[in-house]
């Protein structure tokens, strides 16, 4: 895609920001120095409104005299706890976290449509809402942003979104109309056994067996209670039981993900769990405690806007398939229609995958993001 020279004119800024959020990275609501960061970027900016939400959030509005709408670009601010193993002397000074998914990134982008829009508000169609949002990594941040006003005051019509993305080579620009990412559940699983001395098994109630047990017969919930046409994934992360090799254990706790495009999937899914459960415990004794811990809905992108899209990026546009990631700008998209798209990261075979510790990115990229954002506003006619 060719870039506009107004956007060009951005790579240095864009490659100093991101390397300077890359340095801080916060977890999930402990974004404190990334908060004091973008405020201060913005200030001299003269955003018409400027304020935090969430706790740790940022939401900036440009309002202009030709607005005919109102459209709001989300850039996610957390990082992963993870050790960087990147050596990078941009690397994270904050020990055990890392901006492993690009956010750093996305942040970036946001700040330079900032200083964009500043200069060009006055030429807009659109008043602008930037919205800095805390607690993407499975905290539901795009809610809590929801619930404090972020698409109030003024109120949002349209809403977009950027991710980096290894999986397309550098610069390229990925989306896919409709369904495009997952639903996805989180889940706890409590098994209640009865403890015994390890000597005398037949005087307890095994909840590490039976545990054992039931996660072999929850890969079959998939597997045969599924259409192998239907797109699902169900998955335990965690297990945690046990106090002493010699002991029966009385407790398991067991935590797992489902990954489903449908409610009514995700409804059947859960239904078959819970007559698994209760043949169980009638059969070993057992008793279970099931809890859905956090649910983010699938990423639906509206037809229209996804036309429109391809329409002003057709020259370096992928198609994309089904992904079974989760996403919470999916809470946005319950609220107003909203577009989700990638901007290709990958620069060869084996490049390292999101989440990784040796996760790193060629920032010029940073810019057919930005260019992409520009000409949704109509700032670029590269």
């Amino acid at each position: 895609m060719q870039l506009s020279s107004m956007v060009l004119a951005m790579k240095d800024e864009g490659i100093r920001l991101r390397r300077e959020l890359h340095r801080i990275p916060e977890t999930a609501f402990t974004e404190y120095k990334t908060q004091a960061f973008i405020l201060e970027y913005l200030a001299p900016l003269k955003p018409d409104k400027l304020e935090k939400l969430a706790g740790t959030g940022v939401k900036a509005v440009f309002f202009s005299p030709n607005a005919k709408q109102t459209v709001a670009f989300r850039a996610d601010m957390d990082a992963l706890p993870i050790e960087e193993w990147t050596e990078a002397t941009y690397a994270s000074e904050h020990p055990g976290k890392m901006h492993a998914c690009g956010h750093d990134g996305h942040m970036a982008v946001a700040l330079m449509l900032a200083s964009i829009v500043s200069v060009n508000r006055n030429s807009l169609s659109s008043n602008i809402v930037l919205l800095f949002q805390p607690g993407e990594e499975g905290g539901a941040g795009a809610r809590k942003m929801i619930e404090d006003g972020a698409l109030r005051e003024p109120a949002v019509e349209r809403i977009y979104a950027l991710h980096l993305w290894p999986g397309l080579r550098h610069g390229q620009l990925g989306v896919r109309r409709g369904t495009f990412m997952a639903q996805s559940c989180g889940f706890d699983l409590t098994v209640l056994g009865k403890s015994a001395h390890g000597a005398k098994p037949e005087q307890g109630i095994d909840a590490v067996v039976a545990a054992a047990e039931l996660i072999s017969v929850l890969q079959t919930v998939v597997s045969r209670s599924t259409s192998p046409d239907e797109p699902v994934v169900l998955t335990i992360g965690m297990i945690h039981g046990g106090e002493a090799r010699n002991i029966i254990c009385d407790k398991v706790v067991m935590s797992g993900t489902l990954r489903t495009f449908s409610n009514e999937m995700r409804e059947q899914i859960m239904e078959r769990i819970g007559k698994i459960l209760a043949g169980f415990e009638v059969a070993t004794g057992i008793t279970t405690e099931f809890k859905e811990v956090q649910l983010y809905y699938s990423v639906e992108n509206p037809l229209d806007m996804t036309e429109e899209f391809q329409l002003l990026v057709k020259d370096d546009l992928a198609p994309m398939q089904h992904l079974m990631i989760g996403e919470d700008f999916s809470f946005y998209q319950q609220e107003i229609p909203g577009l989700f798209f990638f901007v290709g990261v990958g620069e060869y075979s084996g490049f390292p995958p999101l989440h990784s510790p040796h996760f790193d990115f060629n920032e010029e990229a940073l810019l057919y993001g930005l260019e992409a954002y520009c000409r949704l506003l109509g700032l670029s006619q590269a």
